[in-house]
């Protein structure tokens, strides 16, 4: 499979979806480079770890909210655990966040799960705002260790109503038409932007229109019998079952959010 060189030539929707299509396991790394708008850094480099096409870890330096202030924010820390965070991790060099908290007793492990895979669609999420960069992908490189702390992504994360390289040929000819007084052909921008959130309410089972409140009783309702830590009597489709949880998280956090 041949990728391009320049993220101007393509999107990285359509880069994630060709390689998800190929099932490919490596490295996607993206190294920024000088725009007219002055949007990007220059040198600035990321990463996208891939296995079997789906992503499991992202590494930017652009800011995403940090473990203890998703925490905080989805009602799972209370403020002063979250000072005693600083401190746990300053004691425990060399670990991870999730796993300082769940040992200390101060997280539910089922809580640092849910925000290790927010903390990820964000770090994905914040690379879509890149508008240049060089492309280079590395194949059969070490897996992540977030991939055995929050499985994959499932494609809903970073395929579903993602720009690709067609919306701008499509935009630039309902452009031209517009400028001739031709028919726009495209939904109206509402419309569009509405999608993702229907998308999401459909995942939850729930109609246009429905409450905070009916929103987090649908998800835990569906989560309580999906999340990977309940899922022993179910041990052979472990992996439909994680994607699923992990789809069912995404639309939550989009409707919450």
């Amino acid at each position: 499979m041949q990728l391009p060189s320049r993220l101007s030539t393509s999107t990285l929707g359509d880069l994630l979806g060709a390689l998800h299509r190929e099932k490919t396991t490596g490295l996607l790394e993206l190294c920024e480079l000088r725009t007219p708008s002055g949007s990007t850094v220059p040198g600035r480099q990321h990463r996208i770890q891939l296995f079997s096409g789906l992503v499991t870890a992202v590494e930017t330096p652009l800011r995403v909210p940090r473990l203890g202030e998703i925490l905080a924010k989805e009602g799972s820390a209370p403020e002063p655990s979250i000072q005693r965070l600083a401190a746990l991790v300053a004691a425990h060099r060399g670990r991870r966040t999730g796993e300082v908290l769940v040992a200390a007793g101060l997280i539910p492990a089922t809580a640092v799960d849910r925000a290790l895979r927010i903390q990820l669609r964000a770090r994905l999420e914040a690379l879509f705002s890149i508008e240049e960069a060089t492309i280079c992908f590395h194949t059969a490189r070490p897996l992540a260790g977030s991939l055995r702390q929050t499985g994959p992504l499932p494609p809903s994360d970073f395929l579903h109503g993602r720009p690709r390289a067609r919306d701008r040929q499509r935009r630039a000819g309902s452009s031209a038409r517009a400028a001739h007084g031709g028919p726009a052909g495209a939904p109206p921008r509402a419309a569009r932007a509405d999608e993702p959130r229907r998308r999401a309410l459909d995942v939850l089972g729930l109609r246009e229109g429905a409450t905070e409140a009916e929103i987090r009783r649908a998800f835990r309702r569906l989560a309580a019998s999906l999340h990977p830590d309940r899922a022993a009597a179910h041990a052979g489709d472990g992996a439909q079952r994680t994607a699923r949880f992990a789809e069912l998280s995404a639309a939550y956090h989009l409707l919450v959010a």
